[in-house]
C-alpha cells in the first residue's frame, strides 16, 4: 500500500513506464510524419473527444467498483486485527488459572494462524513460517490440507473444547470470536477468488489502448511539435488510472496497491505477544520506498 504523501510523480511514471514509453515513441512518430507531410494526417476532433469522455467515465466507473473491493478487503483486514487481540483477551478472562500455559500455547497458535493466512491469500506456501510456530507434527498434517488458516482455527477450537472444561457461557464467548474470525477470513477468501468480471477487466484495457493510439492522430493539428508534451501527458493519466484500478481490484496480489497484509500480521503479532509478556523484539515494519507492504 502506497502510504498518504508519498506518491510522486517519478514514482507513477516507473508504474506505467513500458506503455507510456511505447506511447510517446508513437507521438513522435506521428509529429514527425505530420511535419514531413501534414495532409497525410487529418483527424476529426469531436469524435476523439467523445471518445475520450466515454473512456473516462467508463474507467471512473471500473475503479470505483475496484476500490469498493479493496474497501472491503482492508475493513476485513481490520476484523481479523480485531478479534485477534480480543481472543488473547478473552482467554485471560475465561480460563482457569491453571491453565496459563494452555492460555500462552493458543494464543502462539493465534499468531500462526494470521501467519498462514496472510500466504494463503497471496497464493504462497506457508512453511516457512508455520515451522517455527506450530508442533512439528501438526505441520506435517497440514501440509495436505487445502485450506491451512482454517485448519488451524479448527484444531485450535478442538483444543479448547476438549482439553479446557469450561461451562457453555464461557465456550459460547470463545466460540463467538473464532465464528467471527472465520466470517472475516472467508469475505477475504471471497474477494481474492472472485475476480472482477472480465469487461471490467478487458475492455477498459482495449478502449484505452486504442484512445492512446488515436490521440496524437487528432492533437497533431493543433499542437503541431508539441504534440507529444499533450499527447504522453493526458495517456499517462488514462493509463495510471488503468493499471490502478487493475491493481485494487485484486488486493491480495502483493503489489504497491494492495492492502498492507505483512505490515498487519506484523502488528497483531506484535500485539499478541505483548499481552504473553514475552521480550519479543519485534518492531512494525516501516514503509519502503513508500510502500507498507
Amino acid at each position: 500500500m502506497i502510504i498518504p504523501g508519498r506518491a510522486c510523480v517519478g514514482q507513477l511514471v516507473r508504474y506505467v513506464g513500458r506503455p507510456l514509453a511505447l506511447l510517446c515513441m508513437w507521438d513522435v512518430v506521428v509529429t514527425v510524419a505530420y511535419l514531413c507531410a501534414p495532409e497525410w494526417i487529418t483527424f476529426p476532433a469531436l469524435p476523439l473527444s467523445l471518445f475520450g469522455s466515454a473512456i473516462v467515465v467508463y474507467l471512473s466507473f471500473r475503479n470505483s467498483a475496484a476500490y469498493a473491493r479493496w474497501w472491503e478487503a482492508r475493513t476485513l483486514l481490520g476484523a481479523i486485527v480485531n478479534y485477534s487481540r480480543s481472543f488473547a483477551r478473552e482467554l485471560g478472562v475465561v480460563l482457569p488459572a491453571h491453565a496459563h500455559a494452555l492460555r500462552n500455547t493458543l494464543i502462539l497458535r493465534q499468531v500462526a494462524y494470521v501467519h498462514a493466512l496472510r500466504m494463503h491469500l497471496r497464493r504462497e506456501p506457508p512453511w516457512n513460517e508455520l515451522k517455527t510456530r506450530l508442533p512439528a507434527a501438526e505441520v506435517e498434517r497440514l501440509l495436505g490440507v487445502a485450506n491451512v488458516p482454517h485448519a488451524i482455527l479448527s484444531e485450535t477450537a478442538r483444543i479448547i473444547a476438549h482439553d479446557l472444561a469450561l461451562d457453555a457461557m464461557r465456550l459460547s464467548i470463545i466460540e463467538h470470536t473464532l465464528r467471527e474470525l472465520s466470517n472475516a477470513q472467508g469475505g477475504m477468501e471471497r474477494i481474492r477468488n472472485t475476480p472482477i468480471p472480465q469487461q471490467y477487466a478487458t475492455y477498459p484495457t482495449l478502449f484505452t489502448h486504442a484512445f492512446c493510439l488515436l490521440l496524437p492522430l487528432g492533437l497533431v493539428q493543433t499542437l503541431g511539435v508539441f504534440t507529444p508534451i499533450g499527447s504522453t501527458g493526458l495517456g499517462f493519466l488514462l493509463l495510471a488510472l488503468l493499471r490502478i484500478g487493475d491493481d485494487i481490484a485484486e488486493p491480495f496480489s502483493k503489489t504497491v496497491n494492495d492492502v498492507p497484509l505483512t505490515a498487519v500480521t506484523r502488528t497483531i503479532e506484535i500485539d499478541l505477544l505483548d499481552s504473553l509478556g514475552d521480550d519479543h523484539g519485534l518492531k512494525s515494519l516501516h514503509p519502503e520506498d513508500g510502500v507498507l507492504w
